[in-house]
């Protein structure tokens, strides 16, 4: 064997080791694609999942909190809607003719107070004569001559370091915690039916 029959067979042979080189090469590259697909595929699937889970927990989420955000903007309706009902039945009582003004404002005296003197918000100076006339076989109560400014309408009874508060707002809202259920049953009844 000549030197070239010698270079021939090493270059066969160096080219059948590099096809089988590349060969496996080829073999190790496409398992490690295999492999490196499906951890890929797996790490996707993974991360869909928990963004699906994510998005569900958000959906669920807003949803509750525009519930609660509607219950509480119904509630401040029902609250605002309450709140007028009580400005017109105070409204209402000083919209009353002046004799039945006047005999409501003594009955409140009496049942504020044994005794005083009644001090009348400006407003309503002009029925306390006739309030003195429904008091008038009630001698331990008198009408002052000066008003008070810090009420609205009705009276302020006093007595030695006493004062008591007959002012209509006040009277109105100390009938609240009683008329309420009453106004919020007539008013909303699908909140008294499902009791």
């Amino acid at each position: 064997m000549g030197i070239d029959n010698i270079l021939d067979r090493i270059a066969v042979d160096s080219e059948k080791a590099a096809e089988s080189i590349t060969s496996e090469a080829r073999a190790k590259a496409t398992e490690l694609y295999a492999e490196r697909t499906a951890e890929a595929k797996l790490a996707a699937a993974a991360l869909i999942e928990a963004a699906e889970k994510g998005a569900i927990e958000r959906i669920n989420h807003i949803k509750s909190t525009a519930a609660l955000e509607s219950r509480k903007l119904v509630l401040a309706a029902k609250r605002e809607v309450i709140d007028e009902v009580f400005d017109d039945i105070t409204a209402t009582f000083r919209k009353l003719p002046k004799d039945e003004y006047a005999a409501f404002l003594a009955g409140v005296a009496v049942k504020s107070s044994e005794k005083g003197t009644l001090f009348f918000a400006n407003v309503d100076y002009d029925v306390a004569d006739k309030v003195r006339e429904y008091l008038k076989d009630k001698p331990q109560y008198k009408v002052a001559k000066t008003t008070v400014k810090d009420i609205a309408s009705g009276f302020v009874i006093k007595y030695d370091n006493v004062r008591i508060d007959c002012s209509v707002d006040s009277i109105v809202e100390n009938m609240r915690p009683e008329l309420e259920a009453i106004v919020v049953s007539k008013l909303f009844p699908e909140n008294t039916e499902k009791k």
